[in-house]
């Protein structure tokens, strides 16, 4: 960068030596003349010095480079070895690896012999009445008899069997918690050996008249009866529920009677009712005439025109409501007589009990199949009359039936309440 100075510098003397000489002339046309020189001088050493020095610049960035220095290695690097085993540690590891050795005099390690009388002497008073007099004496030489280890095969997966309550001392009021619906002990030999207990569940809906669309006195008396003559415990309390109630998928069996009822469900409980049945549930559902006067109105003691008849307001309603539930799975399908239903508990070899469908057209019940299991039984025979009546003709085959119903629906293959982990005793 000197000789673009000394340029610079030449160009700036000149331009001075023209002012100067245009100053000494005097003259303005002279002195006119070398300012502009001057001044042109002046532009001129300024443009060529910014374009030399830009250069150079250009030059000196295209030449830079940098260069990283090498690593600077002050100690050579080693790799790390693997830890030594001593002696000491290889003896003991040899000791934990041998299985260890059992005494053969067994009867030394009994004896307490060796125990001072120092220590004995302590013992309270009271503990040595009980515990006895220490006499010093050897115990009787202990035998052991030989035992024969048995080692299970690895691919072996351990079987756990069903609890028996005899053995386990327990009894099915012991498992009633509240945590099951249910709990059914079989005998697979007589079926009528059956027990447990049961907590009837009744669905209510809205727009029900409970003096109309049911027999207030039906459950309760089923339920007495069952309680009565078999070996079942039922009880009813507290389980009056809706369809959008969690405690819907505990229960094993519901019920729902409706005569002329506007049955309306919601979305929430039309689907809580197909899910229900698709895991396990089982529904009983009948289609009821109570007694009527000579007029027509409920409370006499004349026979309902509307029994046994199918197309009635309740027929078409559940009918409807059941086929929204499951879809294309609700088809309903007539029960033949010689399904396992009427032989569960009593045996019905002509079929279910007619009496409270007197001049009506309907002689079967109907049913709907979720994958080869019953789930659910409709009625159009009012066999709910044989429970809420009294003075009725033929009511205890009635009841029967009903009890045929429960114990069908605690003991089918996938119901909720067919547990396998209980066995009655032998």
């Amino acid at each position: 960068m000197e000789y673009v100075q000394l340029i610079r510098l030449i160009l700036l003397l000149g331009a001075a030596v023209m002012l100067i000489f245009g100053i000494f002339v005097r003259r303005h046309r002279m002195l006119l003349l070398m300012m502009t020189v001057s001044c042109t001088l002046h532009y001129t050493s300024v443009e060529v010095s910014q374009m030399l020095m830009g250069r150079g610049a250009e030059e000196e960035m295209y030449h830079i480079r940098f260069v990283a220095p090498p690593p600077i290695m002050r100690k050579s690097f080693d790799l790390a070895k693997r830890p030594e085993i001593s002696e000491v540690q290889m003896e003991y590891l040899a000791s934990m690896a041998q299985a260890p050795t059992i005494r053969e005099d067994m009867t030394a390690l009994a004896d307490i012999s060796s125990l001072g009388a120092d220590l004995l002497g302590a013992v309270a008073p009271t503990m040595r009445d009980f515990l006895g007099v220490y006499t010093g004496a050897k115990p009787a030489e202990m035998e052991f008899e030989p035992v024969e280890m048995v080692s299970l095969a690895e691919a072996a997966t351990p079987i756990q069997e069903a609890v028996n309550l005899e053995t386990e001392l327990l009894s099915t009021q012991d498992l009633d918690t509240g945590r099951y619906k249910a709990i059914i002990l079989q005998d697979l030999e007589d079926k009528r050996n059956l027990k447990g207990f049961f907590n009837m569940t009744l669905v209510k809906y809205n727009f029900q008249d409970t003096n109309r669309d049911t027999y207030p006195m039906a459950i309760p008396n089923l339920i007495q009866y069952l309680n009565d003559y078999t070996k079942l415990r039922a009880r009813i309390e507290g389980q009056k529920i809706e369809l959008s109630d969690r405690t819907l998928f505990g229960a094993p069996f519901i019920y729902m009677t409706g005569y002329d009822a506007v049955v309306s469900l919601s979305e929430t409980e039309i689907g809580n009712l197909g899910d229900y049945l698709r895991n396990g549930g089982f529904l009983f559902v009948d289609d009821i005439a109570p007694d009527v006067d000579q007029n027509g109105n409920l409370g006499g003691t004349e026979n309902n025109s509307q029994r046994g008849l199918k197309g009635t307001a309740f027929d078409q309603q559940m009918r409807a409501v059941l086929k929204q539930a499951l879809g294309a799975e609700g088809k309903f399908i007539r029960i033949p007589k010689s399904h396992e239903l009427f032989h569960a508990f009593y045996d019905f070899n002509d079929g279910p009990p007619l009496g409270g469908a007197t001049g009506g057209n309907v002689t079967d019940l109907e049913g709907i199949y979720l994958r080869g299991r019953l789930a659910v039984v409709f009625s159009d025979l009012n066999i709910s009359w044989y429970w809420g009546e009294k003075e009725v003709s033929g009511r205890e085959r009635g009841l029967q039936f009903g009890v045929n119903l429960i114990a069908y629906a605690l003991t089918q293959p996938g119901g909720i309440a067919n547990i396998s982990e209980y066995t009655a005793a032998d």
